[in-house]
């Protein structure tokens, strides 16, 4: 454990270049793309990356926002208010959202998820969460997720009311920089025709986060040693 952390900490010698953060949509085979700053990225802020309402083959995503932040806690997430399908047939959704140039070095990670089924009987999700120690930049297309698969889940909607949750942590060792990916697929069930009902996936919800782990400094080291060393010492006086 002590040699991969010094091999990380040794690996953060060169500071990240600036972040990319973009996401890729296929939606009922309409493909949609875009990234930070580009002009339909309609917040300024950079890390920040909101979309107009959109409606993709008969499809409205209201509400799209992804983020990521940079430093001692890095964390990439994504979100939408509603997707709603119109259609009066089953439609596939697939999504992938990913950031570059997190600090490192990092030894864990936490992930979660959450949503809710609105007159969507039948209807399936999968999402997942990808970590790179190769600075790999995802979501060029909706299936573009680099890395190590570290988390994922799947929910069936049940009934016209349901709603998941998803959380999980573990181990993810990577240095300075590294990239995040987030995916998200599923199938969202046929509308029944009826004004009011049309298949619904409220609060689509992402988040995974990391945190650096920096070794002591060496002169706290060898502090900690030195006084270790008189510990053993007066114990072994002691004895004697």
């Amino acid at each position: 454990m002590k040699r991969l952390l010094l091999a990380l900490l040794l690996a953060a010698a060169a500071g990240p270049a600036s972040a990319t953060l973009q996401i890729a949509a296929l939606v009922n085979g309409i493909l949609f793309t875009c990234a930070d700053q580009q002009a339909c990225d309609t917040n300024a802020a950079v890390g920040q990356l909101s979309l107009n309402n959109l409606t993709l083959g008969g499809v409205d995503v209201f509400g799209s926002s992804q983020m990521q932040t940079i430093g001692s806690t890095n964390f990439l997430n994504t979100s939408s208010f509603q997707i709603v399908n119109h259609n009066l047939f089953a439609v596939d959704i697939q999504l992938a959202i990913s950031g570059t140039n997190f600090l490192g070095p990092v030894v864990n990670y936490a992930a979660s998820g959450s949503g809710t089924w609105q007159n969507a009987n039948g209807s399936d999700i999968d999402i997942s969460y990808y970590g790179d120690a190769a600075n790999g930049q995802g979501a060029d297309t909706p299936t573009d997720l680099p890395g190590l698969l570290l988390a994922s889940f799947s929910d069936v909607a049940n009934g016209p009311a349901d709603s998941f949750a998803f959380n999980q942590a573990g181990p993810f060792a990577a240095p300075n920089p590294f990239s995040m990916s987030l995916g998200t697929s599923g199938t969202l069930a046929a509308w029944n025709g009826q004004a009011g009902q049309e298949t619904t996936l409220v609060g689509r919800n992402q988040t995974m986060i990391t945190t650096q782990f920096l070794l002591p400094e060496p002169t706290t080291v060898v502090l900690i040693g030195f006084g270790l060393a008189l510990l053993g010492f007066s114990r072994l006086s002691r004895k004697h």
